[in-house]
């Protein structure tokens, strides 16, 4: 029997030993409630791993790898603490345990994120823009959720497909500021149809956008539901087509300026791809700078989200409101608030790098500069 186990065996003991004789459980309704600061001894993580365990519903199929999770999960405590002991005011992000702090960043990575290609775009559909926007007229904040263009937060689940879900939240955005309707659209039917991404090992919101102008339209979630997996596209049930779009408009590593980004926002909602880091993954609440993004090379991505608003905390600090695709326990709420007017070229985690809305009637932004390739 290895160390690690024989130590987690112990530390069961003693723990199952505290509970009954204290009933265990703090009265707290959920992990995000405790001062994770309290738990310092070996056993008190222990005991903190365990509720964890049971609010996630997380069950091992050994010791081995009961005890492998555990340190994981200390790693990841550990990292908590450290970034939010350098907060420095109480609207900057906070880091909290979810359920993802039994994995370390590389497992993650290789199941939530993946790097997005240099789209190649063939057609007419597609425009890139060669200039920046401008909306003098746009408020100083502005939030999509409150207009009724933005469906409630989705789950992606153990599959890399964000780009699905950034292009159908877009696509669901247009459609409402265009008809007054907000359908619920279906990401099963992009990652299992769309031939020019990889489905669950990654793909590009602007792809998406393609598939659907050529077949017409795309269906609901309920005529072609999710099931997170690369099975074979459904032609009958992708012909169920309830809403289309016209076009799309697009940039790629050339970043546009902040103001020009929250033009194209105050539009419509927005697909853009960033870096997601290891504290994207661990954020709970606040406003996210993206400091362990510094390192990372300017417009290199791994995630595509949806930008569907923006606004400015009581202390000055501007951010964007962004919906994420990893389900409302993640985050505030399945959002995350991401600093803008930076002074970066790229944004926080490149941000600024590239994006893509369609286009649909005509909410078209004026005075655009664009062209038909690449």
């Amino acid at each position: 029997m290895s160390s690690l186990v024989t130590n987690l065996l112990i530390l069961f003991l003693v723990w199952y030993g505290s509970v009954c004789l204290t009933s265990g459980v703090p009265h707290e309704n959920s992990i995000s409630n405790l001062d994770l600061d309290k738990f310092t001894s070996e056993k008190e993580v222990f005991h903190l791993f365990q509720m964890w365990k049971k609010e996630n519903e997380r069950e091992y199929q050994t010791l081995e790898e009961e005890a492998a999770r555990f340190q994981i999960f200390k790693s990841n405590l550990k990292y908590v603490r450290e970034k939010n002991a350098k907060r420095k005011s109480p609207n900057d992000s906070r880091l909290g345990l979810n359920k993802f702090s039994d994995m370390s960043y590389e497992e993650f990575s290789k199941i939530y994120l993946h790097e997005i290609e240099k789209p190649i775009v063939e057609g007419n559909d597609s425009k890139m823009i060669l200039n920046d926007a401008s909306c003098p007229n746009a408020p100083s904040s502005w939030d999509w959720r409150t207009k009724g263009a933005v469906t409630y937060v989705k789950d992606q689940g153990r599959c890399g497909g964000c780009w699905a879900f950034s292009a159908t939240g877009a696509i669901e955005g247009i459609t409402q500021i265009d008809s007054k309707w907000l359908p619920d659209l279906s990401e099963q039917q992009l990652i299992s149809c769309v031939t020019s991404s990889k489905g669950c090992k990654g793909g590009w919101y602007g792809f998406a956008f393609e598939y659907v102008i050529g077949n017409g339209g795309i269906t609901s979630s309920a005529n072609y539901p999710y099931t997170a997996d690369d099975s074979a596209c459904n032609s009958a049930w992708a012909q169920n087509i309830i809403t289309t779009i016209d076009g799309y408009n697009y940039w790629y590593r050339t970043p546009k300026s902040e103001s020009s980004l929250r033009c194209f926002v105050y539009n419509q909602p927005v697909s853009v791809s960033l870096y997601a880091s290891a504290e994207f993954k661990s954020y709970t609440g606040g406003i996210f700078k993206g400091d362990d993004c510094l390192g990372i090379d300017s417009c290199k991505h791994n995630h595509a989200v949806l930008i569907v608003g923006y606004g400015s905390s009581d202390d000055g600090q501007d951010y964007w409101i962004v919906k994420n695709s990893w389900g409302a326990d993640w985050g505030e709420q399945g959002y995350i608030l991401i600093k803008r007017n930076t002074g970066s070229t790229p944004g926080v985690c490149n941000i600024n790098c590239s994006g893509a809305y369609p286009t649909k009637g005509n909410n078209e932004i004026p005075a655009l500069k664009l062209a038909t390739s690449i």
